[in-house]
């Protein structure tokens, strides 16, 4: 339980300052659109699963979101590393990840670009989360994101219980609403 209470403690604090706005995001086959007016948070009116799209780690290792979360709720995050919104939450991310414990996963999916890079920024920014590599938007387009930062809380058995843009006090509570232990 002291695992559990200091995490939900976190989700308080992970936030520093209010939301971060928008990077624009991919359009299939990896152009851009320009960044746009961050849209409100939503809770899907029926949880989709979190696809089933093989990414790569920072290792090179081949590997499902599903699978790193392992029964888990997971806080996913989709990212890249030229998207300043991005950056600015991923201090908040790396706090977040500290404080989990086995109640929860932060998991980076870095979006349109190659491993090395994105290990080499990670390594230079220190980020201590679980980082996974979508180079083809394989995952992205199986979201039908298009947009970056976006935050997505998956609940233990893999259904995305909310889908956002940044990491912000929505999507913190939809996270803290799927740690809360089942009555």
């Amino acid at each position: 339980m002291g695992n559990r209470f200091s995490f939900l403690t976190a989700l308080g604090l992970a936030l520093v300052g209010g939301a971060v706005s928008d990077c624009g995001g991919a359009a299939a086959g990896g152009a851009m659109t320009t960044p746009a007016v961050a849209t409100s948070a939503r809770a899907p009116e029926n949880p989709a699963t979190v696809p089933g799209v093989t990414l790569t780690t920072l290792a090179g290792d081949r590997v499902e979101v599903a699978r790193v979360a392992a029964g888990r709720v997971a806080l996913v995050s989709l990212w890249a590393t030229w998207c300043e919104a991005c950056e600015r939450e991923m201090d908040a991310l790396n706090r977040l990840d500290a404080k989990s414990g086995s109640s929860a996963v932060v998991i980076g999916v870095a979006v349109g670009e190659e491993r090395a890079k994105v290990a080499a920024f990670a390594q230079r920014r220190g980020l201590r989360y679980v980082q996974l590599v979508d180079p083809d938007f394989a995952f992205a387009d199986a979201l039908g994101q298009r947009r970056i930062p976006a935050t997505l809380v998956v609940d233990r058995e893999g259904r995305i219980v909310y889908r956002g843009d940044a990491l912000d006090a929505a999507s913190l509570d939809a996270l803290k609403r799927a740690v809360a232990p089942v009555n």
